[in-house]
């Protein structure tokens, strides 16, 4: 089994003006779910569930892309897309296996 398989869950937080909390399930290096919260400002508020849901099934290696994609015409404060990839990843790098059923929603 390579590393990076497997169904895993990781939480992080970054601080880069802005607090970035990030809570997301894996499959290997596959985003399954995740929840990004935090302090800073971003508008429309409806773009940090566009985010969530533009990054269902994403590989960590497009992250940074497909965020700045959903972010372009959005006004954020406090945070940056390069922030919220490395907080991804992060996350991704402090993750624990979990069992199927506890990836269930």
């Amino acid at each position: 089994m390579q590393q990076g398989s497997g169904i895993s869950r990781g939480k992080a937080v970054f601080k880069s003006g802005k607090l970035i909390k990030i809570d997301a399930v894996f499959n290997g290096e596959r985003i399954e779910r995740i929840k990004i919260t935090g302090d800073f400002f971003l508008h429309p508020e409806e773009k940090i569930e566009e985010l969530e849901n533009a990054l269902l099934g994403v590989e960590l290696k497009d992250v940074e892309k497909v965020t700045a994609r959903v972010l372009k015409n959005a006004e954020y404060v406090g945070i940056d897309v390069s922030s919220i990839a490395k907080t991804v990843e992060e996350a991704w790098k402090r993750r624990q296996l979990i069992t199927s059923e506890n990836t269930s929603q």
